[in-house]
């Protein structure tokens, strides 16, 4: 009970930082450099992906598929209603939004599809990917987590430095110690503990502005997915770059997994975190649908940008637990693996 709390609580607070994110900048955007808030909604989501598949041995096949299918379903059914709208308004298909469903590849390509939510489904697709084929036989420990560390880091100063950053933030490299760390708290025995709460929140306060102080002090360019942060040369930055991006990832969701263990989730906790995929998906094509409607009544600034950001979060996850009670995903999703496993019986064994 303790674990499936902490997993709903970082579920709809990650969905909420990604939908907060895309939509308030400053003066929260310091607070995270030189990555942005948003981001770590999916370091979370990541995690979780982890901890999740941790003690999975068997049945490879049918809990990738299980995984995998949700997020395909939803997306291309979203990615299909592009198409339709891009067609009738400016007679584009916005053939992009396809690529991730094609093994992923849009991860190779130096910039998002033109759903810019819809990359993660191709780096999804490849982490659960390499979970069925290599992570599942592993037994996670410190210093596999300290090498994937330094692999994670490497990797993604190369991209960096090669000025290919979206390659570096989408490809599996980015989010390899994030999804292992998850692996390896499932593995580990439960130690069920509430109390500290107050004193870790302040701790994580105090660490999120210490690191605005910090890096407020740098020179920090603005670029998109990730900051640069410029104190010597072009090498030199993309490591301290990378260094600074992986502690940025990993101490929020320490702290975000502290504190959230130490708190219940209620009924609206355990709402937002089953709706996130459609939320996730598709609040970025609402928001262009919505945007001039919600400017009528709120031209700009803040009260504008909170009424979107409610209408993205609360008003697509109540039309998310609507869809999934009209359209029945998991009974689609039987039938399509009863269907694959009658003409390939071997994949219907552990």
């Amino acid at each position: 009970m303790k674990r499936c709390d902490f997993v709903d609580w970082m579920k709809a607070v990650g969905m909420f930082l990604i939908v907060f994110g895309h939509f308030f900048g400053d003066p929260f955007n310091q607070f995270t450099q030189p990555i942005l808030p948003k981001q770590l909604g999916v370091a979370m989501f990541v995690f979780i992906m982890g901890w999740g598949l941790g003690k999975v041995t068997k049945d490879r096949l049918s809990v990738s598929y299980s995984r995998l299918f949700p997020m395909f379903f939803w997306g291309i059914i979203i990615a299909v209603f592009i198409s339709g709208i891009s067609l009738l308004a400016i007679n584009n298909p916005s053939i992009s939004n396809y690529s991730p469903f094609v093994f992923g590849v849009n991860v190779i390509f130096d910039g998002f599809p033109a759903n810019p939510t819809t990359w993660f489904i191709g780096t999804y697709f490849h982490i659960i990917l390499l979970w069925a084929i290599l992570f599942h036989r592993i037994h996670v420990t410190p210093q596999l987590l300290f090498c994937s560390l330094l692999i994670e880091i490497i990797i993604r100063s190369y991209f960096i430095s090669n000025e290919t950053i979206f390659i570096a933030y989408m490809t599996v490299p980015n989010w390899l110690t994030l999804f292992l760390l998850g692996m390896y708290m499932c593995q580990q025995k439960d130690q069920p503990n509430s109390k500290g709460l107050t004193l870790i929140g302040v701790l994580w306060a105090v660490f999120l502005v210490s690191w605005a102080l910090v890096l407020n002090e740098f020179n920090v360019t603005q670029r998109f997915p990730f900051k640069n942060i410029e104190v010597g040369s072009h090498t030199t930055n993309a490591v301290l770059t990378s260094v600074a991006v992986s502690v940025v990832y990993l101490a929020n969701t320490l702290f975000s997994i502290a504190v959230f263990s130490r708190i219940k989730a209620g009924r609206i906790v355990r709402f937002f975190s089953r709706n996130t995929i459609i939320v996730f998906i598709g609040h970025m094509p609402l928001y262009f649908v919505l945007e001039p409607i919600v400017r009528v009544v709120f031209p700009s600034g803040w009260p504008k940008r909170l009424c979107i950001v409610l209408i993205m979060y609360i008003g697509l996850s109540l039309l998310s637990e609507l869809l999934h009670k009209w359209i029945k995903v998991d009974s689609i999703k039987k039938w399509g693996w009863e269907k694959i496993t009658r003409f390939v019986p071997k994949l219907a064994k552990p």
